[in-house]
């Protein structure tokens, strides 16, 4: 019998899917339903956010399909990918949640849990690039542990806010730090407050991934530890349990007012390290391994923006 655990978001037969990470593989839920005639099941495993808002049903509907399947496992290093995020969602991330990371960004921690949004057309899936934009020249790195929400929620109290969490994944909060600082128009930053929106939300700036770990599996996400490396070397190295505020605190604060709908992401901030705090800033052909354990580790290259590349063409 299959307890349900992982998730994981694939492309096959040219649309997204569902499948469950087993021994042996990763089983496809769409395509086992399709093969044993399941029909009614098939939206379940189509849309993540369908599969979150039917909560214990959706899970044991998986485990039905996955125990009648007989279609062979597939390897997940082998899958296309994709984020464990439906078009269409929110990303909520919190600004400075660590100890240290107030200190590399120059500000003061604070005092309750503060958030900006990242567009949904940032997110981009394990394995896609990184662009170091012909816009900037300081292409930074953030790992991050996303809380993946599974019920339609507001107003939610502190003590009921793992009841409203369907499971958790790695976040890249790949953020463009001279945009962040206004450095072309640094007055701005007295009258209106750093420039969030660009910073955060440029194309394939919202890499997540590779799996959505439950809340089954994972009941609280600490303490975990939380790493990023670049080329092997370790830029950021930390524990969950060093968060300033935890998941209870965020979703209460989030919530209040806003309804929290199944799939929307919070991104809980990022320990401290990277170009930020010493200027090694991300570069064409850098590698980015964000970690977080029992969870799984999100692959990023860094590639060049194709744009320049076809400047330099047409100019050489």
């Amino acid at each position: 019998k299959y307890t349900i655990m992982q998730i994981v978001r694939f492309l096959s037969s040219g649309r997204p899917r569902l499948g469950l990470v087993a021994e042996g593989g990763v089983i496809d839920l769409l395509g086992a339903a399709t093969e044993r005639g399941i029909r009614w099941a098939e939206p379940l495993f189509s849309d993540l956010r369908l599969f979150l808002l039917a909560g214990s049903q959706g899970r044991e509907a998986a485990t039905l399909v996955a125990e009648r399947s007989r279609l062979p496992r597939l390897r997940l290093e082998e899958l296309h990918c994709l984020a464990p995020f439906e078009p269409g969602g929110k990303i909520l991330a919190h600004v400075v949640n660590y100890r240290g990371h107030d200190r590399d960004a120059g500000v003061t921690a604070p005092s309750k849990p503060f958030f900006f949004q990242k567009p949904s057309s940032s997110v981009s899936g394990p394995g896609d690039p990184i662009i170091a934009s012909r816009h900037s020249s300081k292409c930074d790195h953030e790992v991050e542990l996303a809380i993946v929400i599974g019920r339609v929620a507001r107003d939610v109290r502190p003590e009921d806010a793992y009841d409203v969490i369907g499971g958790y994944t790695v976040l890249n909060d790949v953020s463009y730090r001279d945009f962040q600082m206004n450095e072309d128009g640094p007055e701005l930053n007295r009258s209106y407050g750093k420039n969030w929106t660009q910073a955060k939300g440029m194309d394939f700036s919202c890499p997540m991934g590779p799996v959505l770990v439950l809340t089954d599996e994972l009941p609280r996400p600490y303490p975990l530890r939380i790493t990023c490396r670049v080329n092997g070397r370790v830029r950021q190295d930390a524990s969950t349990a060093d968060m300033i505020f935890k998941a209870p605190e965020l979703i209460a604060e989030i919530s209040r007012g806003m309804t929290l709908f199944p799939g929307d992401v919070i991104a809980t901030g990022a320990p401290a390290g990277g170009g930020l705090a010493d200027g090694r800033y991300l570069s064409p052909g850098d590698l980015v391994e964000c970690s977080i354990e029992r969870i799984g580790v999100l692959r990023n290259p860094v590639v060049a923006d194709l744009a320049t590349e076809a400047s330099h063409v047409r100019a050489t």
